[in-house]
C-alpha cells in the first residue's frame, strides 16, 4: 500500500474545506455583492436626473460622481474579497490584524445569525496581528464562526475575544450551542490547517453549558 503524503492530505482537506465553506456561505456572498450593485445602480441613477434636471440639483454634480466613483470601488474590493475567499492564488505572508478580520467576518455572517437568533459579543485587548497566509488565516476564523452559528438552531450568544501573549496570539470564539460539540470533518480540517500554521486549538465545554474553541498562533 502506498504512504500517503501528509502535505497532500493537508491540502486536500483544505481545499474541501473551502470548498463546503462556498456552498455554505453562498447566500452571504450573493448579499454582499448585490449591496455593492445597489451601490453603484443607485449612483447611476442619481447621474441621470442631474442629466435631466432642468434645474440645479440640490447636491453638486461633482459630489455625485464622488459617490459614484467610491460605489464602484467599494464594488471592485467586494468582488476582490469574494474571489480571494473561494479561490485564492498563490500568497506570501503578509500581517494580518485579527481583530479587523474577526470583525470583517462577523459582519459578513450577520444574516446567518439573525436567521439563528444568535447574538455576537466582541472583546479585543488589542489588534492581535499575526503574520502568516491570509487565505489560511480567513479559512480558520470563518471556519469557526460559521460552525458556531449553525450549531445554535434555537439562538444563543456567540462571543469572540482575542489577546496577543508574549510572541503568540490568541482568540477565543466561544458559544452557546446546547449540545456537545462533536467531531467532524469542519473540526479536523480546521485543525489542520492551524498545525500547518505552527499553531494549537483546543475546543473545551464551558461550565455554562455551551463551547469555547481557543487558537493560538505565533506572530511572525
Amino acid at each position: 500500500m502506498r504512504k500517503q503524503n501528509p502535505v497532500n492530505d493537508t491540502a486536500l482537506l483544505e481545499d474541501a474545506l473551502r470548498a463546503y465553506l462556498n456552498r455554505r456561505c453562498r447566500r452571504a456572498y450573493a448579499h454582499d455583492l448585490r449591496n455593492g450593485l445597489q451601490g453603484i445602480f443607485g449612483g447611476v441613477d442619481a447621474l441621470t436626473r442631474a442629466a435631466r434636471a432642468l434645474k440645479p440639483m440640490a447636491v453638486p454634480l461633482e459630489q455625485v460622481i464622488q459617490f459614484v466613483q467610491q460605489a464602484i470601488s467599494n464594488h471592485e474590493r467586494g468582488l476582490e474579497r469574494v474571489l480571494e475567499s473561494m479561490a485564492p492564488e498563490q500568497q506570501v505572508a503578509a500581517e494580518i490584524c485579527l481583530r479587523e478580520l474577526l470583525t470583517e467576518l462577523a459582519r459578513f455572517l450577520t444574516n446567518d445569525a439573525a436567521r439563528n437568533n444568535v447574538r455576537v459579543r466582541m472583546d479585543f485587548s488589542d489588534d492581535i496581528k499575526v503574520t502568516a497566509l491570509v487565505s489560511k488565516v480567513r479559512l480558520i476564523t470563518l471556519g469557526l464562526l460559521a460552525e458556531s452559528i449553525d450549531a445554535m438552531t434555537s439562538g444563543g450568544e456567540l462571543r469572540i475575544a482575542g489577546r496577543t501573549v508574549d510572541s503568540r496570539v490568541q482568540f477565543e470564539i466561544t458559544d452557546s450551542r446546547p449540545q456537545p460539540r462533536a467531531k467532524s470533518f469542519i473540526t479536523e480540517a480546521i485543525q489542520h490547517v492551524v498545525k500547518e500554521l505552527s499553531g494549537h486549538i483546543e475546543s473545551n465545554p464551558t461550565a455554562s453549558g455551551g463551547n469555547q474553541v481557543r487558537v493560538e498562533l505565533p506572530v511572525a
